[in-house]
């Protein structure tokens, strides 16, 4: 999602001057009135900065595919209306997924086989605020300069945005996979798949059937 790094007069960012740390929020230029000092303001911002809105608050009817499942019957709750389950019909709370804390963390668990590092540079195409939380690995510890970054910190207003990019990643990657499948062919001698661009089988060496 683009946004007009710019854009006048300066958005509520919580962007301060960094030499005398007055609020440029509101201001119509790129110089701080109190020092002086030129505003870059692309030098201002972090990850984490607040750029926008969420997409979504979790209340939207019909709901989203925010990959949720009833709690009753574990269907998909996707295009719910009501808030009621489209398949039991058993009433639901949105705000029963969304974490209580300002933050929540956005590992493993949640992203699933995505992994960290294109998630992250989702939520930085997406302008999603985030904090990375990073491990040493042992390059660090012994010396190196390497770090990993394992998890993210994401506010909570955007929890239902963030799995909705998830959900939207996920069924993305799966349409490429049953792409792919679907291009390969099958070797007539062994029965071996093999990618389309293959015109001999890799596993017995037989030429691709015309």
């Amino acid at each position: 999602m683009d946004i007009d790094l710019a854009q006048l007069p300066i958005p509520d960012w919580g962007l301060t001057c960094p030499d005398c740390h007055y609020q440029l929020r509101g201001l119509p230029s790129h110089r701080c009135p109190e020092c002086g000092r030129p505003i870059a303001i692309e030098e201002l911002i972090g990850p984490w900065t607040r750029l926008r809105d969420p997409r979504f608050t979790g209340h939207e009817s019909p709901l989203p595919d925010f990959g949720l499942r009833c709690p009753s019957c574990q269907q998909p709750l996707a295009g719910a209306r009501d808030f009621a389950c489209p398949h039991c019909a058993a009433a639901f709370n949105p705000e029963a997924w969304r974490p209580a804390k300002t933050w929540f963390i956005l590992d493993a668990d949640l992203c699933g086989t995505l992994p960290i590092a294109g998630v992250q540079a989702m939520l930085a195409a997406e302008s999603v605020p985030y904090f990375p939380m990073m491990e040493m690995t042992l390059s660090e510890i012994y010396g190196g300069q390497s770090i990993m970054v394992t998890r993210l910190r994401v506010p909570s207003e955007f929890y239902f945005e963030v799995r909705w990019l998830l959900e939207r990643a996920r069924q993305e990657m799966q349409a490429v996979r049953a792409a792919g499948e679907q291009a390969q062919w099958r070797c007539p001698h062994c029965g071996q798949g093999n990618p389309a661009h293959f015109d001999v089988c890799w596993n017995c060496e037989h030429a691709k059937a015309q």
